[in-house]
């Protein structure tokens, strides 16, 4: 079959390697329609994030059932269906308490990773991983749960309220996803965003969306009834300065963008006198179910995927949503906010 696989620091390639087959009683093997190109897929090719070689990388797959094992009750051959890629041993202290994210062994099961993921033809893993989708759900709003679940996590950790205000840093896929959600959730909605084409994307989802230099504290004030915001949320990963300009007092910061060569310093006087939190729980912990049920209240949720490229073409993929040539280094044009690469 076609896949995706992990070569070396910067390297994927499309090559042809063994269809998986179903190993134990309680698996489900997937002919995979498309799956989402998420900000870890791309940190992996940009050489941010490591994998195994020799790894099919994607993890936000869906697909069709196509063949299950003898002790699989709740999925039939035919269903329509999506790969929870939050794994785990199941029986360490962390996932004895639901918490699987943290999950002591977790290195040995991230799927895209460590173990093969969604950019391939076929797909197989356990029952309890896979999840019907409704009828009624589109493929592209199917790809979105996943990342979905991330920012309900995050957003019912921080706590989000009706009459809150919501600053989110960046207008990527994951911030305009954190917009979505936001503007069913709290009062005000802003987002940032430097790319003109993910800001004027971004312009259909948030309440305001700025160039960052153009957000200054006049317009915030303006535009927040001389406030702060309650909730700021870092989309991009290396904007929580800008987010402790921009909190008010007993506000909740959230960093969901992932860069870990970026560092911020703070006073912690500062965090306990103005009574600020930092919410760090981005993961999903068993969120797949909630965040299909949520999702069936966003008909729009589906057109947060603006382009799909096939397997074969996934160089293009990749260079448009990141917005350079990955082999030259070339400054490209971004021309899509959530990517899917369709088999």
């Amino acid at each position: 079959m076609k896949a995706l696989v992990y070569q070396d620091l910067k390297q994927v390639e499309l090559q042809e390697i063994e269809e998986p087959v179903i190993q134990r009683p309680n698996q489900v093997k997937v002919k995979i329609y498309g799956s989402g190109i998420c900000g870890t897929d791309l940190n992996i090719v940009k050489g941010k994030v490591p994998a195994n070689k020799g790894t099919v990388i994607g993890h936000e797959g869906v697909g069709t059932v196509v063949e299950v094992g003898d002790e699989v009750r709740g999925i039939r051959v035919g269903d329509r269906v999506l790969v929870d890629p939050t794994q785990s041993c199941g029986h360490c202290s962390y996932c004895r308490e639901g918490l699987f994210i943290y999950c002591e062994n977790f290195d040995d099961y991230q799927v895209g990773m460590t173990t093969h993921g969604t950019f391939a033809e076929y797909f197989v893993g356990d029952e309890k991983y896979i999840y019907p989708i409704p009828d009624s759900m589109s493929w592209e709003a199917a790809m979105m749960i996943e990342p979905l679940g991330c920012v309900l996590q995050t957003f019912m950790k921080a706590g989000v309220k009706p009459s809150d205000s919501v600053l989110v840093l960046g207008s990527g896929a994951i911030g305009s996803l954190c917009q979505l959600v936001s503007k069913r959730l709290a009062r005000l909605t802003v987002g940032t965003e430097i790319d003109p084409y993910r800001k004027q994307f971004a312009e259909g989802v948030a309440d305001y969306v700025y160039y960052p230099q153009d957000l200054t504290l006049d317009k915030v004030y303006e535009i927040n009834n001389n406030k702060k915001f309650d909730i700021v949320v870092d989309a991009v990963g290396n904007q929580l300065h800008v987010g402790f300009e921009m909190i008010a007092k007993g506000g909740r910061i959230i960093p969901m963008g992932y860069d870990d060569s970026y560092e911020v310093t703070f006073k912690s006087t500062h965090v306990i006198n103005d009574g600020l939190s930092i919410i760090g729980a981005v993961a999903v912990h068993s969120m797949i179910s909630t965040a299909l049920k949520f999702a069936q209240s966003i008909p729009e949720l589906g057109q947060m995927v603006t382009a799909k490229e096939f397997l074969t073409d996934y160089e293009q993929a990749f260079n448009g949503t990141i917005g350079y040539d990955l082999r030259s280094g070339e400054k490209l044009p971004m021309n899509s906010v959530k990517t899917a690469l369709i088999l």
